[in-house]
């Protein structure tokens, strides 16, 4: 049993990961919230277990996999990522995140590894389909293919990556937190103002008061809802909250589809497809996103702005 001693003793101090996570959360969403008494002890718990959760989403993220012409050629999983090779090369020579490292590539092992992000899509059509030895044409199928291949958050190795990502998916709970809050300050003023145009109304002649007096009671009701979630109190209770509970707000979710060399997607019994294993991040973007993480080489890299640099200089006459 906890003796008095044991009430007395102090709290054990917060390791550095969660006090850092804790200035993240108060400077992100409101500094005031530094004003409510034991705010870090109050947020501690909530704050350790959205780490936590993130750095579980960072490591079901699949990966790596080196992204190249080359491995566009013999992995499966990047030639149904990829229309062509030149389309890898097209990402790299156009990605802001592959300029901005290129030279510390060059530098450390010739590599990083950066969150790769694309969107996922289906198209039905008709085509080709051998069953046994005929070959039936018109037959109705559905074709694989990603769009916004988009590279982030590069590091020098997959454990850098991983962390990296931790801190971005915190981050990204609490600015979406942010913008809650800000809607429901807008909300506040757009009350403040009815409010205002009601009091005008009842003070106005020929108006009945009765009804707009039942309006300015609804009104005041819900004005004061709102200032008191405002309040640092509530919005540290609705931040421990949300830290608390991230799965609505942040999540990973499996995709697995077999699909041919040729993008159709095939039933998990032919012996003609490849069977794929995806994650679909959903996060504050109303877009979803295919992740996996992607080891891209300095050569490559390099390769590529090279030739868009060159296409770039050819002029036709």
């Amino acid at each position: 049993m906890m003796g008095l001693l044991d009430w007395l003793r102090p709290a054990p101090p917060l390791d550095a990961d969660t006090q850092a996570g804790i200035e993240r959360a108060v400077a992100t969403v409101d500094p005031l919230l530094r004003q409510v008494s034991g705010y870090q002890e109050k947020l501690a718990p909530a704050v350790r277990h959205a780490l936590d959760y993130c750095a579980d989403l960072a490591q079901r993220i699949p990966g790596p996999f080196e992204i190249s012409r080359a491995a566009f050629a013999t992995d499966p999983l990047v030639h149904a990522l990829f229309a062509s090779a030149d389309d890898i090369e097209t990402m790299l020579a156009t990605s802001r995140c592959v300029r901005e490292r290129l030279v510390e590539m060059s530098l450390g092992s010739g590599e990083c590894c950066a969150l790769l992000g694309m969107r996922y899509h289906e198209k039905a059509g008709f085509g080709a389909r051998l069953a046994g030895e005929i070959v039936r044409f018109d037959e109705p199928q559905r074709a694989l293919y990603f769009t916004d291949h988009t590279l982030a958050e590069p590091s020098p190795d997959p454990e850098a990556a991983r962390a990296r990502l931790k801190i971005a998916m915190f981050d990204g709970l609490l600015k979406g937190f942010a913008a809650h809050l800000e809607d429901v300050r807008a909300e506040q003023r757009q009350l403040a103002q009815e409010q205002a145009i009601e009091q005008a109304l009842v003070r106005s002649r020929g108006v009945d008061p009765e009804s707009h007096t039942r309006r300015l009671d609804e009104l005041r009701a819900r004005l004061s809802a709102t200032a008191s979630a405002l309040q640092p109190e509530g919005l540290l209770e609705a931040l421990a909250d949300c830290l608390l509970h991230p799965e609505p707000h942040l999540r990973l979710e499996p995709i697995e589809v077999c699909v041919d060399r040729n993008g159709i997607l095939t039933s998990a019994e032919s012996e003609a497809g490849d069977r794929l294993r995806f994650m679909e991040l959903t996060g504050r973007d109303p877009r979803r996103w295919v992740v996996i993480l992607a080891r891209i080489r300095h050569e490559e890299a390099r390769r590529a702005l090279e030739r868009i640099e060159a296409a770039r200089r050819y002029i036709v006459i």
